[in-house]
């Protein structure tokens, strides 16, 4: 039987790994190795078949909120097989290694977008969070608020933007607590730049702000506006970014950007006249479900003892019986219980973010118990669950 390692990539290996992602993703290879370089090579890993490279992906570390508390979240990219090595299970395989690699590490879930959902599925991840393109013709916009300071950003901004950003997030479940891989993509991404405003508050605090490209359509001159990102911490700031934005209307047409089904910006408009689209779902993976459970936050109010049993193949300390005490918006995990819900771990992911009820679990044969026990272990809803970045 061949050997299999997963190890970071060396430098000679560089171009050879951009070939791969040229193969994978139509990226030229040049292009690749810039992208490469950016994201860290550290964070790059290589399968190797008997210490010959036939596969690759990107570690990007970061984080994710839900229920007002960070997770420590494992984001996955790049995953690349060459056509000459496609059709082995080399993809699944480098996956399998990676999950281990990452559990041992301590963090809580991995994420990632599927090109495939069939091969995430059969290493743990399912379907946790949307990610829609909203399209809001500028002229419906209807907010026409200018109190407030506006002014453009500058890189000695970035501690205000983050510390902003990092308040709004909390707020709402699937949000990911961004490392630089994900700050560099929202500056700019795939040769577009966009340019950052901020809202400040009295004490010259930032409140909110966007990222902000103009493109203008050459058949009649006038313009879409596309944002990167769109945060805001209080109702004011977000009126007063909806104003900025309608005050384009003479030149622009639409202003796109991604979120959930439930950014804030749209619950001030006081016309609901905007297209979403659905343009990806995020997944993840629990990598340690005693930390996971720990780890996320709770009402206050709620108090309950469940009772899982978990099915996992690939993460030893993730399978068998446990159970969950939840008290004071804190959870506290432990081996034991009689496994009053059975599920895999691939299916106790959606449960955990928020995403789908152990009651639809049962309903699509994910998990199995009593009805009364399903309904009383549905103690992690919260907001919708959604994530505006792609990477």
């Amino acid at each position: 039987m061949p050997a299999y390692t997963l190890t970071a990539i060396t430098p000679d290996e560089v171009s050879t790994v951009a070939r791969f992602i040229f193969h994978a993703f139509a990226s030229p290879p040049d292009q690749a190795a810039q992208w490469m370089e950016r994201a860290g090579h550290g964070n790059l890993r290589v399968l190797r078949e008997d210490g010959r490279p036939v596969a690759s992906l990107l570690r990007i570390p970061m984080g994710q909120y839900f229920g007002g508390r960070r997770l420590g979240l494992l984001g996955i990219a790049g995953v690349a097989v060459p056509p000459e090595h496609r059709g082995h299970g080399h993809a699944r395989r480098m996956m399998q290694m990676a999950m281990q690699e990452g559990a041992a590490e301590g963090f809580e879930l991995s994420g990632l977008y599927a090109s495939t959902q069939s091969l995430y599925r059969q290493v743990g991840f399912e379907q946790t969070a949307y990610r829609f393109r909203i399209e809001i013709p500028v002229p419906t916009i209807g907010v026409q608020e200018r109190g407030g300071s506006v002014t453009p950003l500058a890189d000695s901004d970035w501690p205000a933007i983050r510390e902003c950003y990092a308040r709004f997030a909390q707020k709402w479940d699937g949000l990911l607590d961004r490392g630089d891989y994900i700050w560099q993509r929202i500056h700019s991404m795939r040769g577009t730049d966009y340019t950052p405003f901020g809202v400040k508050d009295p004490s010259g605090g930032l409140s909110g702000y966007f990222f902000l490209n103009q493109q203008r359509k050459p058949e009649s001159g006038r313009q879409n506006l596309e944002l990167s990102d769109l945060v805001f911490n209080t109702a004011d700031a977000g009126r007063r970014i909806l104003g900025l934005l309608n005050d384009f209307g003479m030149m622009a047409d639409d202003v796109a950007f991604f979120a959930g089904p439930l950014h804030p910006a749209l619950l001030l408009m006081p016309l609901q006249r905007y297209r979403l689209t659905s343009r990806d779902t995020h997944l993840n993976r629990v990598l340690d479900f005693k930390r996971a459970v720990e780890a996320r936050g709770y009402h206050p109010g709620l108090k309950a003892r469940l009772e899982f049993e978990i099915h996992d193949d690939l993460v030893e300390i993730n399978h068998g019986r446990w159970t969950v005490d939840v008290a004071d918006g804190r959870a506290a995990a432990a081996r034991g219980g009689h496994g009053a819900i059975r599920l895999s771990i691939r299916a106790f992911a959606p449960a955990l973010c928020g995403y789908l009820t152990f009651t639809q679990l049962a309903t699509l044969g994910w998990a199995e118990g009593s009805a009364d026990d399903l309904a009383r272990a549905d103690i992690f809803t919260g907001s919708t669950p959604w994530v505006p970045d792609m990477y």
